[in-house]
């Protein structure tokens, strides 16, 4: 079931970035770019196909530099997850995909901590996706959280958004209200270590 749940949680996440990808970009209607019409010799109209820039290197930003080098074990640490789990844990199992950075910690008895940070191009393309997540889904809103967070129990843990950042923290225990709970402390914390 914890397997499932993470796996569900990058499927959910997956979907929300393949949905604000179509709604994407500055032409409303859709269509291709049309062609040049340019005059012929003789008064003749013909087409020729747009030209295409070569493309130019450029140097990325600080700010997206960070970004890609996100490291959702240091958001919450292994001696922090083992204090809410009761228990010590393994290695990290580690997955950055991006624009995705996750990270979960796991103890024999597969009780877990997982931690997943989504980076979008800015706040207000992270705002969108928030609010869209919770009119689909209707997720009550928590406060007192990083801008805005929600419940997505019981598929998900709490979702936390900051900035231009999407932080979900996960904890698989017994008894649902103590791990939201043990979530929102870790999110709490957490939520304060992103750039």
């Amino acid at each position: 079931m914890r397997v499932v749940r993470l796996a569900g949680g990058v499927l959910a996440l997956s979907t929300l970035l393949f949905g604000l990808a179509a709604c994407g970009g500055d032409d409303e209607s859709g269509a291709p770019p049309a062609a040049t019409v340019r005059p012929a010799a003789e008064g003749v109209a013909t087409e020729e196909p747009d030209t295409v820039a070569e493309p130019q290197a450029t140097e990325v930003p600080d700010e997206e530099e960070a970004s890609s080098s996100l490291d959702a074990c240091a958001l919450v640490t292994r001696e922090e997850a083992e204090a809410v789990l009761g228990a010590s844990v393994g290695e990290p199992a580690r997955e950055d995909t991006p624009p995705i950075a996750a990270c979960t910690y796991e103890t024999p008895d597969f009780d877990s901590v997982s931690v997943s940070v989504l980076t979008y191009d800015d706040s207000a393309q992270a705002e969108e996706g928030f609010q869209i997540a919770i009119d689909i889904n209707d997720f009550p809103e928590v406060p007192g959280i990083g801008d805005r967070a929600y419940d997505a129990r019981p598929a998900f843990g709490l979702t936390v958004l900051k900035g231009r950042y999407e932080l979900e923290v996960d904890v698989s225990l017994e008894g649902d209200e103590a791990e939201f709970e043990a979530a929102k402390d870790l999110a709490a914390t957490a939520v304060e270590r992103l750039p």
